[in-house]
């Protein structure tokens, strides 16, 4: 028994919750997990007892098929005892009934002494044959079926659960998957499922999972959202084969954990029910494949699964295919497992406050468009929400507030000139958070643009102090929101410009490149060197410089753009360029101008428009007079060409 206990996991989390984290009275947690020390640990009774208890605590569960279950032979892997304390359920990957008196044993002492749920594993794709009514599939029969599993052979085995292997589109054939068709659509409304199993799963409901009130367990794994929505709460858990994940992003892709949960999700799952897992058949020596998380953080696959959260909500835990593989581990049997174990609930309780801090980008936008009539159209990205370390514990409500120290702060180290708004402008909304988020909802940013005048605005957000001790502010974050109000500065139509052309000079030069890049590979002919560039200003319409963009051409496919550098500020009412050879008058997505090449503002108003072309010129003509030394034009995705050979910037008359 020594060398059992010598052995055996070491990675625990223990007791419920401390009170700083929420407003129930908990027991205090008491730290018995040592990651760093394998020996001695003193597994007395109140050691287990500990253990049980933490088991019925609310926290991440770890989870684990474990195969060649024999609980004979020179090495413990055979031995469920091997596995870590800490590990919630083992689903029996092997032979499940006629045990030995060795495995009853082992199970026996890990269900009762350790809290560990044994469950055993089935694959749900066809129906045993003496459950069949003269071949066929019966109403009657899937009673049978399920009751014999899910009651009779549970009560004989003392099993915890049952967990069914049920993999539609993945190679599962039979009467229990036939015609289902659900992973890869993402349109609910195309989704097919089978009735047998909607049956199936009805019946077994009645002697295990939620609706059962006996506390053993109803798990399906492979892919749980390919049942019926109207039976996936009848499920404990639903297990994910997320083999080889490595990435926690927002994608839509299979690959990802995100991705996976929100196709179930439209199947009526909730993040609470699911449970991430890798193949440590093949991945034991490494912990998984490499894993990047949210932030770029890279790690083994099962720690990132140990840590993820779907932007849903909380999920239940993380576990492995054939666990008992690392128990060969040479530096610690069950190295990683033990590692996610203790990353997901790190040994001592929660002891640091939930850190909270902005899940939104740096940044955000509203725009307010001044029309002729003077009415205003409104586009917005002015929005904010928050992310937590750990699932909220308790429902609750945090304040956002508008810190104009910062405006200034930020216009030292961008080299910009944005204006505060009076926080009485801003309405902001708090955030209502609820228990067991890991995201909060959006929450919108208001201003009313009746209230302000034309410019543009910097509105600085940052999370108010929290009350509750069990939350931390995280340091520096903070949310910036940028405010434009502007108008449409470009006459459209027009074919004469104000003022007088402005002469040019040695300085002037030219810059072209693709898409909206503003350095790298220009994408156009003839206009590379300095004597090339000048000559786009030399008043001759020729070839010795010249600009394209053609949908014939990747780069012309994306649209282009170009910047002319006047070497000095200017006041400017307008400019034109003659095209070389050919124009199917794109659209130009942006039109702005700059004095240092720094701070830019728009002309446009970001509002795509056609300028005209007349004479074989493209006309540009300003509502007002700005002072710029550089001038940008955003060209959208050509369909046909465009092309320049000469541009002209005018400025009032003298």
């Amino acid at each position: 028994m020594k060398k059992i206990l010598k052995y055996a996991a070491v990675c625990l989390v223990l007791a419920a919750a401390v009170a700083s984290c929420t407003k129930e009275t908990t027991p205090e947690r008491i730290n018995i997990q040592h990651p760093d020390q394998q020996s001695p640990i003193l597994r007395d009774n109140a050691y287990y007892q500990n253990l049980r208890a933490y088991k019925q605590t609310k926290h991440k569960l770890a989870f684990g098929w474990y195969g060649s279950w024999t609980a004979v032979g020179a090495s413990y892997q055979s031995r469920l005892i091997s596995a870590p304390d800490s590990m919630d359920i083992i689903s029996i990957w092997s032979q499940w009934h006629s045990l030995t008196p060795q495995q009853k044993a082992d199970k026996e002492f890990v269900q009762k002494i350790m809290g560990t749920k044994v469950i055993y594993t089935i694959f749900a794709h066809e129906v045993p044959e003496q459950f069949l009514v003269d071949g066929e599939v019966t109403p009657e029969g899937l009673a049978s079926y399920a009751k014999a599993y899910a009651k009779d052979s549970m009560d004989k085995y003392q099993y915890d659960g049952i967990d069914l292997d049920y993999e539609p589109e993945w190679g599962g054939k039979g009467p229990l998957v036939d015609g289902v068709s659900v992973y890869y659509q993402s349109n609910p409304d195309l989704r097919t499922y089978n009735d047998n199993m909607t049956t199936f799963v009805k019946e077994l409901s009645k002697w295990v999972g939620p609706a059962s009130g006996t506390g053993r367990l109803l798990v399906i794994d492979g892919v749980p959202f390919g049942v019926h929505p109207s039976v996936s709460q009848c499920f404990d858990y639903g297990i994910v084969q997320a083999y080889g994940a490595t990435k926690a992003s927002g994608s839509q892709y299979d690959e990802t954990l995100q991705g996976r949960f929100n196709k179930a999700a439209i199947g009526g799952w909730r993040p609470e029910q699911y449970i991430f897992t890798e193949n440590f058949e093949a991945y034991w020596q490494t912990g998984g494949v490499t894993f990047t998380d949210r932030e770029g953080n890279k790690m083994p696959s099962l720690i990132g699964m140990a840590t993820f959260n779907p932007t849903q909500g909380a999920c239940a835990g993380f576990g492995a295919y054939h666990m008992e593989y690392e128990y060969g581990t040479s530096s610690m049997p069950y190295k990683y497992m033990r590692m996610a174990i203790q990353a997901a609930n790190p040994a001592g309780g929660w002891t640091t406050p939930i850190d909270v801090a902005f899940s939104t980008a740096d940044s955000s936008s509203i725009m307010f468009l001044v029309e002729e009539d003077g009415s205003v159209d409104t586009s917005r990205s002015g929005e904010v929400s928050l992310s937590f370390t750990r699932p909220v514990v308790n429902d609750m409500q945090i304040s956002l507030n508008v810190n104009n120290t910062l405006v200034q702060a930020y216009n030292d180290a961008n080299g910009t000139d944005y204006k505060p708004l009076d926080p009485s402008l801003v309405r902001i909304d708090p955030v209502q958070c609820s228990e067991n988020q890991v995201f909060s909802p959006n929450i919108a940013v208001d201003v009313d643009p009746a209230s302000i005048e034309k410019g543009y605005y910097l509105i600085p957000i940052k999370i108010a102090p929290i009350e509750d001790a069990g939350y931390a502010v995280k340091e520096g974050s903070v949310h910036y929101v940028f405010v434009t109000k502007v108008s449409m500065d470009i006459e459209i139509g027009a074919t004469t410009l104000d003022g007088a052309k402005i002469a040019p000079t040695s300085a002037w030069t030219i810059t072209c490149c693709q898409g909206t890049a503003t350095s790298g590979a220009t994408g156009v002919w003839n206009c590379d060197s300095a004597a090339q560039k000048a000559a786009m200003f030399d008043g001759k319409l020729d070839a010795n410089c010249w600009y394209a963009s053609s949908a014939s051409y990747s780069w012309g496919a994306n649209g282009g753009n170009f910047t002319i550098d006047m070497g000095e500020v200017n006041d400017v009412t307008g400019l034109r360029w003659h095209i070389y050879y050919q124009d199917s008058e794109p659209q130009c997505t942006d039109l702005t101008y700059s004095e240092d090449g720094n701070v830019w503002y728009s002309l446009s108003a970001g509002v795509p428009f056609t300028p005209t072309l007349f004479d074989n010129w493209k006309w540009f003509k300003f509502k007002r007079t700005v002072k710029a030394r550089y001038i940008r034009v955003y060209v959208g995705r050509v369909t046909g060409y465009t092309s320049m050979n000469e541009a002209e910037i005018y400025g009032p008359a003298n």
